[in-house]
């Protein structure tokens, strides 16, 4: 037994760090390399068929947070282009896609932060004011919970597709709401304070101009997000799912 803590004790003190640029921090931040059992969880993640993208997603969501070796809150724009980093130094530079293999190795040298005018958003329709703004990781992990509660129990046929699309697309709203207020009568909500089926409830009587504003917004951030990969004014396709944990 002792043997084994030290060899143990020996793994965890060779674990191998690498400095990766954290575009919501604008710096470089030290992450220890991706472990076996990442791998292991990952690959598991491809069998939950119902929820497969919400558990994906909180468990792409714990390894950032798991790995950093700095105690910062970590934003939902960063986490495609820090475990694609990962994923090139500790597994491997190459990765396959519909077009061939591709060497991924340059995304580990881009420098570009969010800007500061993407990270919040104030949108107004007529008297209803929503302060936006791109979710942290533990938000984001919060409301994957909660889609997964809804959706786990449903059947795997044409009725849960249907649900979970509505349900999804709902939540991800959601995540992105600080603070709903109006103009008259004088009412402003800080989104922290409801329940989520209350939050459910709201985002639902939004009028859908003020929706389109903020599908706007949310898509504006994932638009952002492309740019870590692209090359030579070419994006790469890349899936950020379970496949990008495999050779």
């Amino acid at each position: 037994m002792e043997n084994f803590n030290s060899a143990i004790a020996t793994l965890d003190s060779l674990a191998k760090i690498y400095e990766i640029f954290v575009p919501s921090l604008n710096k470089k931040v030290k992450f220890k390399g991706l472990t076996t059992k990442q791998q292991k969880d990952a690959v598991k993640c491809a069998l939950d068929k119902n929820v497969a993208g919400v558990v994906f997603s909180n468990l792409v969501n714990s390894i950032i947070t798991e790995n950093s070796l700095e105690k910062n809150s970590y934003l939902l724009s960063d986490r495609n282009y820090i475990i694609a980093c990962l994923r090139v130094l500790s597994l491997s530079k190459t990765f396959q896609t519909e077009e061939g293999e591709k060497d991924l190795s340059f995304i580990t040298s881009f420098s570009t932060p969010v800007p500061e005018i993407l990270k919040s958003r104030e949108i107004v329709e007529d008297d209803i004011t929503l302060k936006l703004s791109i979710p942290t990781l533990e938000k984001d992990t919060f409301v994957n919970n909660e889609t997964r509660k809804k959706l786990a129990p449903l059947p795997d046929d044409d009725n849960f597709a249907k649900e979970s699309i509505g349900e999804v697309f709902v939540n991800e709203l959601i995540k992105y709401i600080d603070v709903f207020s109006v103009k008259s009568p004088a009412v402003t909500i800080n989104f922290n304070d409801l329940t989520f089926q209350q939050k459910v409830q709201l985002v639902e009587k939004l009028p859908l101009n003020l929706n389109t504003k903020l599908v706007d917004y949310i898509n504006e951030t994932k638009a952002f997000e492309k740019k870590y990969f692209v090359l030579n004014d070419k994006e790469l396709d890349i899936s950020i799912d379970p496949t990008l944990f495999t050779v």
